[in-house]
């Protein structure tokens, strides 16, 4: 029986450090996860405002050829804003994975 004690007094620090641990990474994950769907959440609001401009433009446009040339004069800056999204993204992701890979200091509890 005594045995038995031993073991349980030794299980219970590493299992409350376990869980401490993971309550860690969890909580990183979930963090750096937050942050990607605020800035997904602020891409396609970019996105909407894109096509909102693209049919202001439009509506003004008098002929076919004006539409055409105005529509291709908003392709680099919606291309810029899609590239930067992206550069964002991909940090963000990054920063995911370093926190959830990162090694979880040893706090006393």
């Amino acid at each position: 029986m005594e045995e038995v004690d031993m073991n349980h007094t030794k299980a219970v620090p590493a299992l409350r450090e376990l869980n401490n641990r993971v309550g860690h990474y969890l909580d990183r994950a979930l963090s750096g996860i937050a942050l990607v769907a605020v800035h997904e959440a602020g891409t396609l609001r970019g996105h909407w405002t894109d096509v909102d401009v693209r049919f202001r433009v439009a509506r003004r446009a008098r002929d076919a050829g004006e539409l055409i040339r105005d529509q291709i004069d908003l392709l680099p800056e919606s291309r810029n804003r899609m590239a930067r999204d992206q550069r964002v993204r991909r940090e963000l992701w990054r920063g995911v994975v370093k926190d959830f890979s990162a090694q979880v200091a040893e706090t006393e509890t």
